[in-house]
């Protein structure tokens, strides 16, 4: 009678010569693929600087306050920021000469500067004075 002979299972191996070639191509894949979002900042077009004052006669000029509690103030009088747009509206269309000088509190939370630039915007306002 013949005998079977079991065979021997030679031993089983995962071939890792190409792994640094395969993870560099992912890796360069990736690079090329991805885009990378830049920060635009605040769109606004700044005058060149110069040393110049001009002045500016009252009726011309609205004042908008910041301070750091997130309260606005609008020719001394405290407004919401969801107001302002209608508000900028009706002064643009009494006085189109009429010039919005913001001034924020060094505290003042970023989003309600930028709140309140955007209320701006939304009203057409195009002369907006950004004070110190």
């Amino acid at each position: 009678m013949a005998l079977l002979k079991k065979k021997d299972k030679g031993q089983v191996e995962i071939p890792s010569a190409s792994q640094a070639d395969i993870a560099f191509l992912l890796l360069i894949f990736f690079m090329v693929a991805t885009t990378i979002d830049t920060d635009k900042g605040i769109g606004l077009i700044l005058p060149p600087p110069g040393n110049e004052t001009i002045e500016v006669r009252k009726e011309n000029l609205c004042n908008i306050i910041l301070d750091p509690h997130g309260t606005v103030m609008l020719d001394n009088k405290e407004v919401d920021v969801r107001n302002i747009k209608m508000i900028v509206e009706n002064k643009i269309a009494n006085n189109p000469k009429i010039i919005f000088a913001v001034k924020a509190h060094p505290r003042t939370k970023y989003d309600k500067y930028i709140a309140v630039l955007d209320q701006l915007k939304q009203a057409k306002a195009t002369r907006i004075s950004v004070v110190d």
